[in-house]
């Protein structure tokens, strides 16, 4: 009598077999579903295998087992919370529970395949040699089951093999595509989808800053994002550009505030061979990149003057020099701007230029902080828990009543951010399956330190304004790190900025290596 070992072999060949004797990549998936299905060491409930359509838009169910493909939906590609398209993008394996039901959205488009499991483990089908997506491979069963299944070293094999299968078959037969450009009902229909989506909360705050976005969306003019750092000015700028007319073209970000300034000119217009030192090669700028989509420079207020000249005029003319060369060059794109400071203030200092900023203003969006809605942070921590069950392939199932006031009771100084990277945390602390309670959020919720006014000796009225400002803001960050012993991704989340910028800054000031 053979073993499980045995009967694993057996059935993997058996499945590559059945495979190699079917032509095309519909055929090949059917064979595959059928031989995954009757594997002795698997007990699945259902099969199913999505492939990409020729314009990379959707997911096609071409073939099932358990289901019939009448009971399958299409998957749009754009819907990222969708466990199918978030596996094929992310490049790797994700899991969804029922126990998810009430943080991870609605799955009743799987409901063919779910209605009898307890949950769905998503592959993703890749031609690694041509980097390409090819589709996605749907098991459903029970949650202990499938984990065996992600685990076992052969189906890892058996899995390979059969991508390889698949990538030669992908050019046999073609599905019905979508490439045709959608009517305009239906593209506004997407964006205020794909807006919802997006920005989370029902509250009356987050319900108006959907509708300020699609109008910003649809809108050509330039845009000025202001709100706290944390606010989100970054998705924000995103979700803009995803929802407008350039949605398909380049999203080029660039941070002023986390470069160093004199890096900024090469990075926007490009350069020449031999431009400066080290540049052994010509290198396309984010302002070419951008042509045709969207060019995104946050924290506007830290570009340095003399290069606002330059913006100026290439907001005005849509051309610009890159570095080193003698023909100017055109970009067709759509300019957004983010800052948390002051501009209005700093015109007035005469730190940033009035004819730049009345021209990046052209439209304004004012990000509200997260206290001034604060009925919609169970449902963002609800997000937060769910993307991390993803990527980590874990089963968190939400916060205890305690830990759920505790929440609604911080001020949150940095916004959404600091809530995000704070559920982060507290699921890290949590086992899998249970609850997030109290005590896991221990030493995430304190307030962070107080008075940051130096002492009487210490102040810097003899100082320019900017030079002030400086040695104000590199106190804080000291005295945070002291708090924080050293650790920069802590400090970070307390003051509100992205790990990144805090490690920049720590470079400008001259401050200690951190642990």
């Amino acid at each position: 009598m053979k073993d499980a070992s045995d009967m694993d072999t057996l059935s993997a060949l058996g499945v590559v077999q059945a495979t190699l004797a079917a032509s095309g990549f519909v055929a090949r998936a059917s064979a595959l579903v059928a031989a995954v299905a009757a594997l002795p060491t698997a007990a699945l409930q259902a099969v199913a295998c999505f492939r990409l359509d020729d314009s990379g838009r959707s997911l096609l169910p071409v073939a099932s087992w358990g289901a019939t493909l009448q009971q399958l939906p299409q998957i749009a590609m754009d819907d990222l919370q969708h466990p199918a398209t978030y596996c094929l993008v992310q490049g790797r394996a994700c899991m969804v529970s029922d126990a998810l039901a009430s943080v991870d959205g609605d799955l009743a488009g799987l409901a063919g395949l779910m209605k009898r499991s307890a949950a769905l483990l998503a592959f993703p089908l890749r031609d690694r040699e041509r980097e390409r997506a090819l589709g996605v491979l749907l098991l459903a069963g029970s949650a202990n089951e499938l984990r065996r299944v992600q685990a076992s070293l052969e189906w890892r094999a058996l899995l390979g093999v059969l991508q390889r299968l698949l990538a030669q078959a992908g050019t046999h037969d073609h599905l019905p595509t979508t490439s045709v450009r959608p009517s305009a009902p239906v593209l506004a229909e997407g964006a205020a989808w794909r807006v919802e989506e997006g920005l989370i909360g029902t509250s009356v705050v987050a319900r108006r800053l959907r509708a300020d976005v699609l109008a910003a969306a649809e809108s050509r003019l330039s845009l000025l994002i202001t709100g706290e750092t944390g606010a989100g000015k970054d998705h924000a700028a995103w979700l803009i550009h995803r929802s407008s007319p350039r949605g398909e073209k380049a999203f080029v970000p660039l941070n002023c505030a986390a470069m160093a300034p004199e890096l900024i000119a090469a990075e926007l217009f490009g350069a020449a061979k031999g431009a400066y030192t080290g540049a052994d090669r010509a290198r396309q700028g984010l302002v070419a990149a951008a042509d045709g989509g969207t060019l995104f420079l946050d924290e506007i207020g830290d570009m340095p003057l003399p290069l606002q000249s330059t913006l100026l005029r290439l907001l005005n003319e849509k051309r610009y020099r890159p570095l080193g060369e003698v023909e100017e060059k055109h970009s067709d794109f759509r300019l957004i701007c983010a800052t948390h400071q002051p501009l209005a203030d700093m015109v007035r200092d005469g730190r940033f230029r009035e004819d730049l900023y009345f021209r990046i203003r052209q439209l304004t969006l004012a990000l509200p902080p997260l206290r001034e809605r604060r009925a919609d942070i169970p449902l963002l921590a609800a997000h937060a828990i769910a993307c991390h069950n993803r990527e980590h392939h874990t089963a968190v199932t939400g916060l205890s009543a305690e830990a759920r006031a505790a929440l609604l009771k911080h001020p949150f100084p940095g916004n959404v951010r600091e809530l995000l990277t704070l559920m982060q945390v507290a699921c890290e602390r949590a086992r899998d399956a249970e609850l997030i309670e109290l005590g896991m959020l221990h030493g995430l919720l304190a307030d962070p330190p107080g008075d940051a006014t130096p002492p009487a000796h210490e102040t810097s009225d003899h100082l320019p304004l900017t030079r002030a400002c400086e040695a104000f803001e590199r106190r804080v960050i000291a005295q945070r790190l002291r708090h924080f012993d050293g650790s920069r991704t802590r400090t970070a989340i307390s003051l509100g900025i992205a790990r990144r910028t805090l490690i920049y800054k720590c470079k400008r000031f001259g401050l200690e290596e951190s642990p």
